[in-house]
């Protein structure tokens, strides 16, 4: 709202590290099951970054009668990095003929976690983002060759959750959030010409 306030510029950091391990594996029951699982840990931190943007908080602040436009943020988290992300599914099949197609009818689902993590470039105490688990499952006919069909639904638990978080046009001190999609369904149907 007032004049000289910087509400947003271009700018590098000098110098971020990022550092994670991933493990990920799936296994085939003889006949009837997939299972898979993976597992990430990640830490991402400006190393150098002496004139980064304020964050939403500091907007506007001044220091002596002077107007602060730029903050050291050495140190501080990288946006939109979780510590964890966890992920599971399993899937039962079994042989079976659909409209005369050799096949497979299948019915599974997954899981999706998600630990907290920033939504702003400088580390702010309202643009952060809580964890979140999602629930997703499926069921139908698959062939590789001729048609496939399946029921599907993501976010069965219709968990309500922010994308993203980021300072509202102007930067006046107001944010606006990026919601989660609602729990959905739909149907999928596919021909496989090969």
């Amino acid at each position: 709202p007032q004049l000289g306030v910087n509400r947003g510029y271009l700018s590098n950091a000098d110098h971020v590290r990022i550092m994670g391990l991933e493990m990920d594996g799936s296994y085939l029951l003889p006949k009837h099951f997939r299972i898979n699982a993976a597992v990430n840990y990640s830490e991402g931190t400006y190393v150098s970054f002496p004139n980064a943007p304020l964050p939403l908080e500091e907007t506007g602040l001044t220091v002596n009668g002077q107007q602060v436009a730029f903050k050291d943020i050495s140190g501080g988290s990288l946006p939109g990095i979780s510590k964890w992300a966890v992920s599971s599914g399993l899937e039962s099949f079994t042989k079976a003929k659909l409209l005369g197609q050799e096949g497979e009818c299948f019915i599974g689902g997954d899981l999706f976690y998600r630990s907290d993590f920033s939504s702003s470039p400088s580390p702010s105490q309202y643009l952060n983002i809580k964890g979140y688990a999602l629930a997703n499952a499926r069921f139908g006919f698959r062939t590789p060759k001729g048609v496939t069909i399946y029921f599907w639904s993501r976010n069965i638990g219709d968990v309500n959750y922010f994308e993203q978080l980021l300072p509202a046009a102007g930067n006046n001190g107001s944010y606006a959030g990026v919601l989660s999609d609602p729990r959905t369904y739909g149907i999928t149907l596919r021909y496989n010409f090969l």
